[in-house]
């Protein structure tokens, strides 16, 4: 009886310790797989983060090129879109407050426009952001925030769709139906709260021109009385990902505007508008040429937003004479008495063809060394 006493115990302290062991080993083996699954994480993190820097810089270095070099660029679209930043509900909403302050919302809150420092007694201008440049000189957030701010007499809202050129790739790739939905309701928001659509102009410069001039078009369509907006300021529309996206049209606003800068790789040649204006000819004739102080494309791409900017924040007068041609012009063969300016306010009775000449740094404008378009034949300072 002692002795199988003894082995039962033995046979128990044999278990106890292969059980030990066991248990070491599966806790060896468990801590080991919890830090292998750690390093895949890392790792697959450190590849996630790397990809989208090569996203990034690709994405950068193909909109140098131009539109199709961009809409081409063979970026990974599945590791994008574990970024935040690129829904269509990321866009921005940009409004002043009677005391002066700018404030950003959402794009969802649009039914809190009239919360704001929005008056019916004032002419709205709408502008829509959709391009992006690291270029700090032609960087679009600041100018809009100072045309928000020094243009009080204005309601001016800016809508951003693109904020970093990851956002702007989605804007042009895939977004610009729902985005000009947005616009739509923007405006559906601003006539709710008694701005008068006859009051209201739209602007938006490259990709936002076509995305504003969408808005406009679903805004005229879907009001009860089908009633357009007062005018669009197309700035050198884009060439877009596909020609189908080139929205901008005489029929979209009871005015289009179109500012036209660069006409090769970046913005469309041809006439849109009730206007075009060519500044320097850049975009009619000759096609391959910059405008002035450009060394790239993508800043005479820039340059007729700039123009805008300065003639709305500064009160630049820049004038452009109506002409049948670039050359017409160049040659003083035009009716130099049909002139407009660059801004948001146009004759009525504007049609056709407008060309000017500019400076390559600010103020753009010859006017203030003293030129005039006179009387036909003559182009003097």
């Amino acid at each position: 009886m002692e002795m199988r006493r003894t082995t039962t115990c033995r046979l128990f302290l044999a278990w106890c310790l292969l059980s030990i062991g066991r248990a070491h080993i599966s806790s060896g083996s468990d801590s080991q797989r919890n830090q292998d699954v750690r390093l895949t994480s890392r790792n697959n993190n450190n590849s996630i983060d790397r990809i989208q820097r090569n996203n990034i810089e690709m994405l950068t270095e193909q909109l140098n090129r131009g539109w199709r070099a961009f809409c081409d660029a063979p970026v990974d679209e599945g590791v994008m879109a574990l970024f935040p930043g690129i829904s269509p509900s990321d866009a921005r909403l940009h409004v002043m407050t009677i005391t002066n302050q700018s404030v950003e919302l959402p794009i969802k809150a649009i039914s809190q426009l009239r919360d704001y420092d929005i008056s019916p007694e004032r002419k709205t201008l709408l502008y829509v952001s959709a391009f992006h440049t690291v270029d700090s000189y032609f960087s679009v957030q600041e100018h809009l925030a100072l045309l928000q701010s020094s243009r009080r007499d204005l309601n001016v809202i800016i809508v951003d769709f693109a904020k970093n050129v990851a956002q702007l790739y989605y804007a042009v790739r895939h977004h610009i139906s729902v985005q000009g939905y947005f616009i739509y309701k923007v405006l559906g928001a601003l006539t709710d709260a008694g701005i008068a659509p006859q009051d209201i102009t739209v602007a938006g410069h490259s990709v936002g021109a076509n995305i504003a001039a969408l808005g406009a078009e679903l805004f005229a369509k879907g009001s009860k009385e089908k009633e357009q907006v007062g005018q669009l300021i197309a700035i050198d529309p884009a060439t877009m990902c596909r020609t189908t996206d080139i929205l901008v049209r005489q029929e979209v606003a009871a005015r289009v505007v179109v500012l036209h800068g660069e006409g090769d790789q970046f913005g469309v040649r041809v006439p849109l508008g009730h206007v075009d204006i060519y500044p320097n000819g850049i975009g009619y004739f000759p096609r391959r040429k910059l405008q002035p102080g450009c060394e790239t494309k993508i800043c005479s791409h820039m340059y007729p937003f700039i123009l805008f900017m300065e003639a709305l924040i500064e009160g630049v007068m820049i004038p452009a004479t109506k002409c049948t041609s670039w050359a017409k012009f160049r040659q003083s063969d035009c009716s130099f008495e049909n002139t407009l300016n660059i801004g948001l306010v146009y004759p009525k009775n504007a049609r056709g063809l407008y060309f000017c000449v500019t400076q390559p740094n600010p103020p753009f404008t010859y006017m203030e060394h003293g030129l005039r378009y006179k009387t036909p034949r003559t182009l003097k300072a």
